[in-house]
């Protein structure tokens, strides 16, 4: 059963995956964005998204600790549940409590304490569902699911915000995470109980020291490129999630339909993105991965320029989803590149808490990133080419400073197969 890719169990927690990971990224970003519409303040739109994204940090590694000791079936199905009984609380009580900024902000919470401990959950039961031949394309699957919901889901909630308003995205994701419990009922993933005789915060503390020290220790290149990846993503994540929806409905005066529709350009961009890592696995090379980078740093330029010079607003506008576009794309590739890298050099004993740490990294950034540009956009709402421009220069140095550990990981994983760089 385990030497097909497509197995029942395997298929089954991909389906999942898609459904609970997408269904959290479109609420993570809608009920913010409702924030924004009815406020008109980029700086709280950035603040409600950034204070949403702290529990979901935090709750990861914890995440990573359950998933490796509990039985993962059963945990995606208690999460599933309740997040259906969040979803309904918030329904409820928005009904009666006329403070909307604080209503939002606790439901964002729990949604992220419960998506914290889920992300390492699914992930984790890649490598006990497929046999080791199949172990890359799975985990370029799993990674493609995970990487999207993050980037596409803020696009997907934009477009349905648009089309339909808050209320019936509530609605539909109820039903979504009740399709994805009574999913989780069929799947069947191994289970090798671990030694659990000590205290929660005893084994919590043991677990993630176990993995720190293999992270900068034994694989310290994996703890460098998670500095990378959060230092990159706090200047393009900021101008994704936050900068472009400001742009496009306040700073250009456009309505949200059209903010739906550069959204879902951009989605494009990510699933292109996220089948070039998959199908051109061999020239898309991680030694070359900071050229994606340098790549995405360049394609913010064009929005400064479009702003600086006072070009025409449909111009602008195309502008900028083009360039998002194209952020989306790369962004999409690295990402993926550096999931199946860190899933292939971690033991399977410590992949739920690895993935979760390196997951925390990752998103680590979008709570900086998304104050901070949230921030500037309001200070420098006259100015929103100099806001463009802060974003090239920050992502540009951090894309250079890259180079040198994408070339160690490229090296690392040609030793592995008998070549050097220069044979390739």
């Amino acid at each position: 059963m385990l030497d097909k890719l497509w197995n029942k169990d395997f298929s089954l927690i991909i389906i999942v995956q898609v459904l609970a990971l997408f269904g959290n990224a479109i609420l993570s970003f809608a009920l913010p964005l409702y924030i924004l519409d009815i406020s008109g303040s980029p700086a709280l739109f950035g603040t409600v998204l950034a204070l949403s994204f702290v529990p979901l940090i935090v709750m990861s590694p914890v995440g990573g600790v359950i998933a490796d000791r509990g039985k993962k079936q059963r945990i995606m199905f208690c999460l599933d549940v309740i997040t259906s009984v969040i979803i309904v609380l918030y329904i409820v009580a928005s009904e009666f409590v006329a403070a909307v900024v604080p209503i939002v902000i606790v439901k964002l919470i729990a949604l992220n304490v419960v998506q914290g401990l889920y992300m390492p959950t699914t992930m984790s039961s890649v490598p006990f569902l497929v046999s080791a031949d199949k172990l890359v394309p799975a985990n370029a699957i799993a990674n493609s699911v995970f990487s999207l919901s993050n980037i596409i889901g803020p696009i997907i909630a934009g477009i349905l915000y648009a089309a339909f308003g808050l209320f019936p995205i509530l609605v539909a994701s109820f039903v979504i995470f009740v399709i994805a419990a009574i999913i989780d009922l069929f799947i069947r993933i191994p289970f090798k109980k671990q030694n659990s005789q000590s205290s929660i915060m005893r084994m919590l503390k043991n677990d993630l020291s176990q993995c720190a020290r293999f992270a900068l220790k034994e694989k310290p290149i994996l703890g460098k490129v998670g500095l990378v990846m959060f230092l990159f993503g706090i200047p393009s994540t900021g101008m994704i999630i936050v900068g472009l929806p400001v742009l496009i409905t306040q700073t250009l005066g456009m309505y949200m339909g059209l903010f739906g529709l550069s959204q879902g350009i951009m989605m494009g961009g990510g699933l292109l993105g996220g089948i070039l890592a998959g199908t051109l696995e061999k020239r898309l090379t991680i030694q070359k991965a900071h050229l994606s980078l340098l790549l995405c740093s360049i394609a913010i330029a064009p929005i400064g320029l479009a702003f600086l010079f006072a070009a025409p607003t449909n111009i602008t506008y195309i502008i900028i989803t083009l360039s998002g576009t194209l952020i989306m794309m790369t962004t999409q590739i690295v990402v993926i590149q550096i999931l199946a890298f860190i899933q292939l050099e971690t033991p399977k004993e410590l992949v739920g808490k690895i993935l979760a740490i390196a997951m925390s990294l990752m998103l680590g950034s979008y709570p900086v990133g998304q104050f901070l540009f949230g921030v500037l956009l309001e200070r420098f709402a006259a100015l929103p080419w100099l806001v463009m421009f802060i974003a090239v220069f920050m992502s540009g140095i951090i894309a250079a400073y890259s180079r040198k550990h994408f070339r160690k990981i490229a090296a690392n994983v040609l030793k592995k197969q008998g070549r050097t760089a220069e044979t390739v």
